[in-house]
């Protein structure tokens, strides 16, 4: 994984993520200021940015993650990130609900990310099992 491209293609793969969820909370956010939406949505907020400094890492020292169950549930959770993304584009936008623009760029951002992340996991998957046989 030393190449440039790669690496940017994941990181603006997983932001994209990032920003649709951390958009969508600060919105919920200035939408219900109660103390709850508080106490669940700035933690999540936080987490969400450790996470992506973590994928950061992650993209800049790929030894971290050479074990098959790491890459099999990496899959299995960007299959489901897929799903998710395409019902609530299918869904919600398309709906009379989506009335405010926001709610479609944070569908469009969830989408593209999940088709973005998924056909990513299958070009490392395939590589690497290019490069076990080899070795």
């Amino acid at each position: 994984m030393s190449y440039l491209r790669l690496r940017i293609w994941i990181i603006l793969t997983f932001t994209l993520a990032v920003a649709a969820v951390v958009i969508r909370s600060i919105w919920q956010i200035v939408a219900i200021p109660t103390q709850g939406t508080m106490i669940i949505f700035i933690p999540l907020i936080l987490t969400l940015l450790g996470i992506e400094a973590l994928v950061i890492y992650l993209t800049f020292k790929p030894d971290k993650f050479r074990g098959l169950p790491f890459l099999i549930g990496i899959t299995v959770a960007l299959t489901a990130g897929l799903v998710a993304g395409v019902s609530h584009f299918i869904n919600f936008i398309v709906s009379p609900l989506a009335d405010p623009p926001l709610c479609k760029v944070i569908g469009a951002f969830v989408l593209l990310s999940s088709l973005s992340a998924y056909l990513l996991v299958l070009w490392v998957l395939w590589s690497l099992r290019k490069s076990m046989r080899k070795g």
